[in-house]
């Protein structure tokens, strides 16, 4: 499947169809277990998602240039 979104609507949909009563235990086995390696695979990409989040959060802010170092107090105290 394509993207996120599509691939979390088919989790959505596979939810609502192992919910009736009227789905043979076979079909019901398929479905839990399309919707269990969807929701793992959804799981990891939004793993990496968070971890690009904190990568740009905890970020310099200013990343047009090289990181400002200050050896000395500018206030005067040493």
């Amino acid at each position: 499947m394509k993207d996120f979104e599509s691939r979390l609507e088919r989790l959505e949909f596979l939810a609502e169809r192992i919910r009736d009563q009227d789905v043979p235990l076979e079909e019901a086995i398929k479905v839990f277990e399309e919707g269990m390696k969807l929701s793992k695979g959804l799981k990891k990409e939004l793993e990496k998602m968070q971890g690009k989040v904190e990568t740009l959060l905890n970020g310099p802010d200013d990343a047009s240039g090289p990181p400002e170092v200050t050896l000395f107090s500018t206030d005067g105290e040493a």
